[in-house]
């Protein structure tokens, strides 16, 4: 166990990648999934719905919805057609709900400084987010650290895209984001704050033209892969992580079994080292993430090594 002065000490003058997880967020941001602030009442026929399907994904069970409106269509149950086209409309408002819920309505209702968490971020040449948050997207907005690809795009309404490969990118949203649509013919835009803030604009586009945010719900870590693996950007974004040949730091993430398609990325990699913060490290939490790390390091027949450090000593948000 080392301090994150330490870290950064032992890599000096080395290029260094970040992956970051929900504990970035915790300070400000404290929820399970978007559909523990849904107001979707359990034991609804909507919520049932979720629980059948195994996910916490909107869109899935949007899907499904306009999915059976078809099929009742056919049978010229029109009546149901339109109480299940109602139920799929009160998804999205259900989902906009979510993020308003979880969200302040501007950025600088969050009442902190950007300056100690922009630092933190300056230390690192590449940034990968699991986050589908907007804090990472709005410390960008105010500090303008992080080139996210969508450089070469084009300004349109509330919107700029898409995002191109070409680009000069350095920040991956690894699980998409509340802030990325995705339009017919494959593109991904991101939303932009105009000056109404971006919520208004996501809000929006979810309720009134039908357009989901990209994001990887929960989920088990071939359900998240098969959704990555549908979606071009997505993929880019993860054959990055694979191809990443820097020491890699990982904050604010728990390594569990539901994201280890991440560290097979990882441990798959050309990474010179893998230094994992550990938040309030004791001897038992250190046991636990060594052999989640060691499995992982097993499975994929990596000589990739790894070090902890105390997460608190980097001072992302308090420096």
């Amino acid at each position: 166990m080392i301090d994150f002065d330490e870290a950064l000490e032992r890599t000096k003058g080395e290029e260094r990648a970040l992956l970051i997880g929900n504990g970035f967020s915790a300070e400000y941001f404290n929820y399970r999934n978007l559909l523990d602030n849904s107001g979707l009442a359990v034991g609804s026929p909507v919520r049932e719905i979720f629980n059948i399907l195994g996910t916490v994904d909107f869109e899935a069970v949007i899907r499904a919805l306009e999915g059976a409106v078809v099929v009742e269509q056919g049978y010229r149950n029109y009546a149901h057609a339109s109480e299940i086209m109602l139920h799929a409309q009160m998804v999205r408002e259900a989902l906009v709900k979510a993020v308003n819920a979880t969200h302040p309505i501007h950025r600088q209702d969050l009442g902190f400084q950007y300056t100690s968490s922009a630092n933190f971020l300056a230390n690192f040449c590449t940034v990968f987010s699991l986050n589908y948050d907007l804090l990472l997207y709005w410390v960008n907005l105010e500090k303008c650290r992080l080139a996210d690809g969508f450089g070469l795009g084009e300004s349109e309404g509330y919107f700029r895209g898409p995002f191109i490969e070409g680009a000069y990118c350095n920040l991956y949203n690894l699980h998409g984001g509340l802030h990325l649509f995705e339009t017919d013919d494959g593109g991904i835009i991101k939303a932009l704050d105009t000056g109404m803030g971006v919520i208004a604009t996501i809000s929006d586009t979810i309720i009134n033209k039908r357009r989901l945010p990209l994001y990887v719900a929960e989920g088990t870590s071939s359900q998240k892969m098969r959704k990555i693996n549908s979606v071009a950007y997505l993929r880019y974004c993860y054959d990055t992580l694979r191809w990443n040949s820097c020491s890699i730091f990982v904050y604010g993430h728990s390594a569990d079994e539901n994201d280890a398609h991440i560290y097979r990325a990882i441990f798959g990699s050309k990474a010179k080292h893998l230094y994992f913060g550990v938040y309030k490290p004791n001897p038992e939490k250190i046991n636990i993430f060594d052999g989640l790390l060691s499995k992982y390091q097993k499975t994929v027949g990596s000589h990739l090594e790894y070090t902890f450090f105390d997460s608190e000593t980097a001072k992302v948000w308090n420096a």
